[in-house]
């Protein structure tokens, strides 16, 4: 009879791989093009979903001795390590996924020849609840941000992300090579393993330490010196014994660290010229009005629509006129009316929660706390706290 953790990773493994095979014959365009010289008389991508549960689960078949293979058009499957069907459809190299503890996970992968059919491929990230680092020592790829930023990102990069409630974007191959360390963490391992006081953290990263549920960034840095030697440390380990598990989680803790002080100073990979005639500039205005006077937040797909401007043009457009991103102003206005309610009327938590198009009282107060630094009910008048003060939205600049 099986056992209890073998019969729930073929659970796991069974609905890895109905998902992808429901998804993997599904088309699908980018909406932005950061390089188009790739996407000149090339059918659209099949989108294939990744989560943290698979990668979980890979990691459990890998300690059993089983790798599993994607078969475009078919799905997940599970196949012995080193077979003559593995080593078929696997490119050569080399991937490992481990779990190093309950909130963190190391995955070490070093490809070197990679088949070109596995370039019509658009992954999914989706690692919400997780904070993902992904350190990348060579490889080439297009990355969908969630907000709809495009980026074509080299070797020698650094990506980070992560949310409570969105996906992590979407990520197209495109080199033969691929030699990356990712880490996956969850806000309690940086509570427990750093040991560091919020304060002294990144603003994106306090807030996701936090549960803030309206926490949603991604960034590309280039990797420093520090960052790759660690990272080909990780892809070469010195140490095989025993102890093996105890180098790779130090390893991935001295990372972690490195890129939380990356994150003060780094710059993008990839710089992006803007223009906006002054018929754009009106759609952003417009794009602006429409989330004054919305309690849920149209998607970038339908607020584009609406305005008459592209998703990508909105996405970097609405940053560069109005200091923020999409998300992050609907969010602030939100919250600055919810702040307004409590203040100056008798109006019920939870029914302010849901005027600002929060799914429940909870939710709200995270969000409500880490904006402003108090709980909701402790800015009405006869609590004795004194209101935290509103920020205005930075107006921009005049035409």
């Amino acid at each position: 009879m099986a056992s209890p953790a073998a019969t729930a990773l073929a659970k796991r493994l069974d609905r890895m791989l109905r998902r992808a095979e429901d998804e993997g014959g599904r088309q699908h365009e980018p909406t932005g093009r950061s390089m188009p010289e790739h996407r000149h008389n090339t059918p659209p991508a099949a989108r294939v979903s990744l989560t943290i549960s698979d990668l979980q689960a890979t990691a459990a078949a890998s300690s059993q001795g089983l790798s599993p293979i994607y078969l475009p058009g078919e799905g997940f499957k599970l196949v012995k390590k080193g077979s003559a069907e593995a080593l078929e459809f696997l490119p050569r190299g080399s991937q490992e996924i481990v779990n190093l503890a309950d909130d963190l996970m190391l995955a070490r992968s070093d490809f070197q020849d990679i088949p070109d059919q596995a370039h019509d491929q658009q992954w999914e990230l989706d690692y919400r609840g997780w904070l993902f680092l992904h350190f990348r020592l060579d490889g080439l790829s297009r990355e969908a941000a969630p907000d709809g930023r495009i980026t074509t990102v080299g070797g020698q990069s650094f990506l980070l992300s992560a949310s409570m409630t969105k996906s992590a974007g979407t990520r197209e191959v495109l080199g033969s090579c691929w030699r990356t360390v990712g880490i996956a963490c969850k806000p309690s391992f940086l509570t427990r393993e750093l040991g560091v006081s919020a304060d002294s953290l990144p603003e994106e990263v306090r807030r996701f330490q936090a549960g803030d549920p309206d926490i949603a960034f991604w960034y590309a840095g280039e990797l420093s010196h520090d960052m790759a030697l660690v990272a080909t440390a990780l892809l070469q380990p010195a140490v095989h014994s025993s102890v093996r598990p105890v180098y790779l989680r130090a390893k991935a803790v001295e990372l972690v660290c490195l890129a939380l002080d990356r994150l003060r100073r780094a710059e993008p990979v990839v710089a992006s010229t803007l223009k906006l005639t002054r018929h754009d500039v009106a759609c952003l205005h417009f794009a602006r009005q429409i989330l004054d006077d919305s309690r849920k937040p149209p998607s970038l797909d339908e607020l584009a629509r609406r305005v008459g401007i592209n998703r990508n043009k909105l996405a970097m457009g609405f940053k560069h006129v109005f200091g923020m991103t999409v998300g992050a102003y609907h969010r602030e206005v939100r919250l600055q009316r919810a702040h307004s309610s409590l203040q100056d009327s008798d109006m019920m938590i939870g029914r302010v929660a849901d005027e600002a198009g929060y799914c429940d009282a909870g939710s709200f107060s995270k969000a409500f706390k880490s904006r402003y630094g108090v709980l909701p009910s402790d800015i009405r008048p006869d609590s004795g706290v004194v209101a935290a003060g509103r920020q205005k939205l930075r107006e921009p600049d005049s035409e």
